[in-house]
């Protein structure tokens, strides 16, 4: 049951004083600490100075402008972490860009290169304009055979000029080659038969023209060239339009830079040759 007070046991200040220690006791549980809340005569004030150390900055510093320190050390460590990643991104872009081109220049000078077709002494085979590609390692575990698609160094003799010719081979050392009537025969060195040269990549009725010059080879005829050792004979598919070794004699092995084996441009005629 709750009781009520009666308000005339007191008088009117007692009653009034009784209310506040009730209340006071009640937030501070004890009737030594109300007794002194009373003597000092303002319970507000004793609350205001309780004796507990001043709250100042350095001991309880404001939420906020902590949430901001520590925001700014987070975002420079991420910007610290973002700088370094691009740094580490730039290097290794340049790593790969670096090894591609020394990849490049390795496959260039050992392995294949692409060259352009700038004449139509290859017709109909090769076209003006054509890119091929030559393997240079080819020769460096094979022979050189009857109708590969070679690439040489020719060196022009009024000018001194090294320049890079594509023809095709046709005859091999030891071989004679003999231009008769448009037709070439050859005699190899290991039956000694002669036999017509079949010629299915030249155009169709397209005849051969005979030496230009006389003494081409050590040993010659007007209509006949033995290939010397280490030497090779070659010819342009378009006869008419081909200076070849009609005109300059056998290549030299040595000058072979490699065997063209593919068309790769334009895209729409890739063709192994």
């Amino acid at each position: 049951m709750i009781k009520k007070e009666d308000p005339d046991e007191y008088s009117g200040n007692e009653w009034v004083e009784s209310i506040v220690n009730r209340a006071l006791k009640s937030s501070f549980g004890s009737d030594e600490e109300t007794s002194e809340l009373n003597d000092s005569g303002s319970a507000s004030e004793e609350i205001d100075n309780s004796g507990n150390d001043p709250i100042t900055f350095e001991n309880y510093p404001y939420p906020d402008e902590e949430f901001i320190g520590k925001r700014v050390n987070e975002l420079d460590s991420r910007d610290g972490d973002a700088s370094r990643k691009t740094i580490r991104k730039t290097i290794e872009w340049l790593a790969v860009i670096v090894g591609a081109l020394l990849v490049a220049f390795l496959i260039k000078a050992f392995l294949m290169q692409a060259y352009y077709i700038p004449s139509s002494s290859m017709t109909p085979a090769l076209q003006v304009g054509d890119r091929v590609l030559v393997n240079k390692l080819s020769y460096e575990f094979g022979a050189i055979s009857r109708g590969d698609l070679i690439v040489f160094k020719r060196t022009e003799e009024s000018t001194g000029i090294r320049t890079d010719l594509i023809k095709r081979v046709i005859a091999t050392e030891g071989e004679i080659i003999e231009i008769i009537e448009g037709e070439i025969y050859i005699t190899e060195n290991s039956d000694g038969v002669r036999k017509l040269l079949v010629e299915p990549y030249l155009a169709k009725g397209l005849l051969t023209q005979g030496f230009a010059f006389d003494g081409l080879c050590p040993e010659s005829t007007q209509d006949s060239c033995l290939v010397p050792e280490n030497t090779i004979f070659v010819l342009g598919d378009n006869r008419s339009g081909s200076r070849d070794s009609r005109y300059f004699g056998p290549v030299n092995k040595d000058d072979v830079v490699g065997r063209a084996f593919i068309r790769i441009w334009p895209l729409g005629s890739l063709k192994l040759l």
